[in-house]
């Protein structure tokens, strides 16, 4: 979850200009209005998918912070956990 709205929008804009640039005047409108459905489909499936893998990550480091104990482990471990969870930062 990295990526800002705007950056997202900007993803699903671009597949959808793809398909725009590329329309062919002979094409039936309703073949090319159904591409670009599937592009927009494409494009917001995608992030969607990211989205997931990113949640994902960050309840197994949850998890893996819940289930330290605080006899045993200290911050750092906890700290190290959340690194690897999170997206590189830019």
């Amino acid at each position: 979850m990295h990526k800002t709205i705007d950056q997202k929008y900007m993803q699903v804009a671009r597949a959808c200009l793809q398909v725009l640039n590329n329309v062919n005047p002979a094409a039936d409108r309703n073949a090319q209005i159904q591409e670009l459905y599937n592009a927009i489909d494409t494009a917001i499936n995608q992030l969607y998918k990211q989205q997931e893998q990113s949640l994902g990550r960050s309840f197994s480091a949850l998890r893996a912070i819940a289930a330290l104990d605080p006899d045993d482990d200290n911050i750092a471990d906890a700290i190290k956990l959340a690194h690897e969870a999170l997206p590189p930062s830019h």
